[in-house]
């Protein structure tokens, strides 16, 4: 950890202790401690996931699993919460394993004067729809940041919540600044602002700025629109040269809100050369065969037109509580450039007793020449037999998440 990051941990963790001391002490027996356990299985077909290949590439059959025990506990003005996992692949038929246990979480807060609030440890961090800063929850281990976050909750809802944070990767020698506003307009329609700048020895360097709006048209329809801009030092850009080195992201979006839960989703991205959601949640966005963004690095940009439906399955044999849904991607290169390929995301899903989810998937994804090219994980002799290829994906997901009131 270098000096500045050091002093400015020392800085928050003595300024939490003198500003609670002030603070109202609450009555003797003013705690809680929870425990919370997660079992989260699920057993997937991979045929082309992330990467396409071509039909000399068997598919593989695995399991995968994230197993989580935390502790969460308040003790009159605090709270923290202390969480470990184990992150493991069954692939192999012996019962052979790859996996890692570890801390997850571990962090501890103090609830300040003026809505103010601040967390120190490692932690979850999150921002609107986690197009840009996102927790990646639906990945075996997640993401957590190690760093000092401080928000502030206005009095009053509609003027909203502002939060900073700096988090450090000693790992890959990378610190990040976040800065977020959100706000709300009026009864039903929200505006944020995000500033967020890493700085990397090993990973690339950038600050992202951009906004996102969400309006309500009517009762059932809504429109919102995101727009970041992402600039970065380019050793060989003349100075004030802006052009060669800022890169954007924009992206439109229209929704209805149908009778009997059924909801549409139409939308439209566009990502401009070597732009890229160092922390998004990017599987959540771009399609879950994870071919953009996850897959491979991007290096020349992305349109992606989309349409999505989600809505209960009433005539379900499989009880209450469930759902299903459908997204088509239509991906493209940059500014509306070739056709890169058409994908299909179909996933039902349920609850039973609060505690147990599951959830059932499948993806396919038609990829073109032109896609297999710029992966660059295909020889140019095998382009032709590996777009002719059906790229797919299916899993089934049990996911159980008891609690319990300790105290």
């Amino acid at each position: 950890m270098n000096l500045s990051i050091r002093c400015l941990f020392i800085l928050a963790t003595f300024q939490l202790a003198f500003t609670t001391t002030g603070l109202s002490q609450s009555p003797d027996g003013d705690t809680s401690l929870t425990l919370d356990i997660q079992l989260r299985v699920r057993s997937e077909w991979r045929e082309g996931y992330k990467v396409a290949t071509d039909t000399e590439t068997k598919g593989d059959l695995l399991t995968v699993q994230r197993s989580r025990i935390g502790l969460t506990g308040k003790w009159k003005s605090f709270d923290y919460k202390l969480g470990a996992q184990d992150v493991r692949t069954f692939g192999n038929p012996s019962g052979a394993t790859q996996g890692t246990v570890g801390v997850s979480e571990a962090w501890w807060a103090g609830n300040l004067t003026s809505g103010m609030r601040l967390k120190v440890g490692r932690q979850e961090i999150k921002f609107d729809n986690e197009r840009i800063v996102g927790a990646v929850n639906w990945s075996n281990p997640g993401r957590f940041l190690d760093g000092i976050r401080w928000d502030r909750q206005a009095e009053d809802p509609k003027k909203g919540n502002s939060t900073v944070a700096v988090t450090w990767d000693e790992l890959n020698e990378t610190r990040r600044f976040m800065v977020y506003h959100r706000a709300m307009v009026g009864e039903n329609n929200k505006l944020t602002f995000l500033y967020f700048d890493q700085f990397s020895e090993t990973e690339r360097s950038a600050i992202t700025t951009g906004f996102t709006t969400r309006f309500r048209l009517g009762e059932k329809t809504w429109i919102a629109t995101e727009a970041y801009v992402q600039s970065a030092s380019d050793p060989a850009a003349t100075p004030f040269d802006l052009r060669s080195y800022s890169e954007d992201m924009l992206i439109a979006d229209i929704g209805l809100n149908g009778t009997g839960g059924h909801r549409w989703q139409a939308g439209l991205d566009l990502l401009s050369e070597n732009f890229s959601p160092f922390l998004g949640t990017n599987h959540r966005h771009y399609g879950w065969m994870d071919q953009f963004y996850v897959g491979t690095p991007q290096t020349d940009g992305l349109t992606d037109i989309r349409l999505r439906h989600m809505g209960p399955l009433n005539f379900s044999p499989l009880g209450e509580d469930v759902s299903w849904g459908a997204t088509v991607h239509h991906f493209r290169a940059k500014a509306m450039g070739d056709l890169l390929g058409n994908e299909l995301d179909l996933w039902i899903t349920g609850k039973k007793d609060g505690a147990l989810t599951w959830h059932v998937g499948f993806s396919v994804l038609d990829a073109t020449e032109k896609h297999i090219e710029r992966q660059g994980d295909v020889p140019e002799s095998r382009w032709s037999d590996a777009a002719g290829r059906i790229h797919h994906w299916g899993w089934v997901s049990l996911n159980f998440t008891p609690s319990f009131n300790l105290k």
